[in-house]
């Protein structure tokens, strides 16, 4: 677990992953007959676990701007700080890949595997986590894949936009200019080949402003007298990005993401118990693993109808809240249990291969 000093970062992710969960849980068999007696207000708030993966995103960027200014110096960072991330990402996910391979192509009938159901292009464009880039791919063979391709495509970015975002005034005017190109860019592509699968909300570029507020929260946190060396021009640029909104809206993810960067700014100065504990940092520890993991699980609950029975129990609203309550603490502990294994035996082997390959290669010079 992180030390006691960012025990805040990795409660945050524990409360991303808690919030995604609860979007998630709609989708085992059983609980659409749930759903369809909630309340508007009941389903907006459930809907908004999407927002979770925001949270994630602004946590990651926060991390990597800590990590990488104590590693800046190293005499090969960019190239660590890529296997790093690889063996970071990778190991987990692959074994993903291989599990959704069977679930949802091959089957599990291991002696009639037929290997021609299996879509091609669509494993190798996960593989190299590339499916980020094209719309009709982004959403394909790993459930939630789309988020681990943005972030992996993010790392390419990394060094490069850590290079240039040195100040609080470079890093806020960058987070408004990615903003409204963003907001360009979608409406450039709306109602084109591109507005498919979502793709407009879950592409790299619509995602680009909320790892910016990251970056942003770093330089708050670096700098605790950051918000008074804004600079003139960047608060004009800021009420002109202001007027322009008021001509279009600003996505959804971006506000709520404004939100949890104004949390974690908040936090870095005191860490509230409300939102930073033991309970919530020990699952952002294995917060990636119960991210995969829990879509597994939940495709074997499915598989074997585990919660088929509830829909003939679910007769009025408070029926169907304890049964979306019992689903989703069967999910939660399930997949907990299960990826704190995968923590141990999959990511933490893995991200000591990654420090075993750093070693050798400056080794070897």
């Amino acid at each position: 677990m992180a030390s006691t000093k960012y025990e805040y970062i990795d409660s945050l992710r524990g409360i991303a992953m808690l919030l995604a969960i609860m979007v998630h849980v709609q989708f085992i068999d059983g609980m659409g007959a749930a759903m369809s007696y909630f309340s508007p207000i009941a389903k907006s708030i459930i809907l908004t676990g999407s927002m979770g993966i925001n949270l994630f995103f602004i946590a990651s960027a926060f991390t990597l701007m800590l990590s990488h200014q104590k590693r800046q110096h190293e005499e090969h960072a960019n190239r660590n700080f890529f296997i790093r991330r690889f063996f970071r990402i990778a190991p987990l996910y692959y074994l993903a890949i291989f599990y959704f391979t069977f679930a949802y192509f091959v089957g599990f009938d291991l002696s009639n595997i037929d290997w021609g159901n299996v879509p091609k292009k669509d494993l190798i464009l996960n593989v190299l986590f590339v499916n980020g880039l094209f719309p009709k791919y982004i959403h394909h063979y790993v459930p939630g894949g789309w988020s681990i391709t943005i972030e992996f495509m993010f790392y390419a970015l990394f060094p490069f936009l850590f290079s240039k975002l040195k100040t609080v005034n470079q890093a806020f005017v960058f987070t408004l200019a990615i903003l409204l190109f963003s907001t360009v860019f979608s409406l450039l592509l709306k109602d084109t080949g591109a507005d498919i699968n979502n793709y407009l909300r879950y592409n790299l570029i619509a995602k680009l402003p909320i790892f910016s507020l990251g970056m942003l929260a770093y330089h708050f946190f670096a700098d605790k007298e950051a918000i008074t060396k804004l600079k003139l021009s960047s608060l004009v640029f800021f009420t002109i990005t202001l007027l322009v909104f008021c001509y279009t809206s600003v996505s959804r993810d971006f506000l709520f993401s404004v939100v949890f960067f104004l949390l974690l700014v908040i936090l870095t100065r005191k860490a509230y118990v409300l939102f930073s504990n033991k309970i919530f940092a020990k699952i952002g520890t294995i917060s990636f693993s119960l991210y995969l993991t829990h879509f597994a699980i939940m495709s074997l609950f499915n598989r074997f109808e585990c919660f088929r029975w509830m829909e003939s129990k679910i007769t009025d609203s408070t029926s169907a809240y304890l049964c979306y309550i019992l689903g989703y603490l069967c999910l939660f502990s399930v997949s907990f249990i299960v990826s704190s294994i995968t923590y141990r035996l999959i990511e933490v082997p893995g991200q000591n291969l990654g420090r075993k390959l750093i070693k050798r290669l400056d080794q070897q010079k």
